[in-house]
């Protein structure tokens, strides 16, 4: 029975990680990159960089909380790069406000889809958390434990791809637009 409750979480947890995926997609990529043209904007840029960073934590959680049935080690890490990611939200949620004046502020329906996402993306991490064996959270435990269906191990495979793609474009629009005097290259 414990088997069945934990596969019904996995694929719940699985269903709304693709959910997120998409909306994070339109939010990250189409808001953020093309429309509002935030890593070009001198004031908005610091908002990028939280944005950036985030993209790039959120691949390796995607490898260690989602991916497989991780346990031990591996599974502190990928708990510990969630926390991260929380911290770096925080800083990107206080850079909100000033990034966006000049476009009128951040807009109510930019908002709500923040408000999805976190939600979408927090029930989807806790249910693949819970899911877990108990001895899954041992530092001793075996790296794996089990084997997710093959259903979810292709649905967040094809996921991974996009976001490491994503991940990159951030980084690269951040260098190329950072401003003048940050980052500076000896040469």
């Amino acid at each position: 029975m414990k088997v069945h409750i934990c596969m019904h979480m996995i694929a719940a947890s699985t269903l709304l990680l693709a959910f997120f995926a998409l909306l994070a997609a339109v939010d990250g990529v189409y808001l953020h990159l093309w429309k509002f043209r935030l890593h070009a904007r001198p004031r908005s840029w610091m908002e990028h960089v939280w944005h950036t960073i985030s993209a790039v934590l959120f691949v390796p959680i995607l490898i260690t909380l989602f991916l497989a049935p991780t346990a031990g080690p591996v599974l502190w890490a990928g708990v510990a790069l969630l926390g991260l990611l929380h911290i770096v939200e925080v800083f990107d949620v206080k850079a909100e406000r000033d990034s966006r004046t000049e476009l009128g502020g951040l807009p109510r329906a930019e908002l709500a889809l923040h408000w999805v996402l976190v939600g979408t993306r927090s029930i989807s991490t806790a249910l693949a958390l819970v899911a877990r064996p108990s001895a899954a959270w041992s530092m001793s435990a075996p790296l794996t434990i089990g084997a997710h269906p093959a259903w979810v191990t292709a649905l967040v495979g094809v996921i991974v791809p996009g976001t490491i793609a994503i991940a990159v474009l951030h980084l690269v629009l951040a260098w190329r637009y950072r401003p003048i005097g940050c980052c500076a290259v000896a040469t």
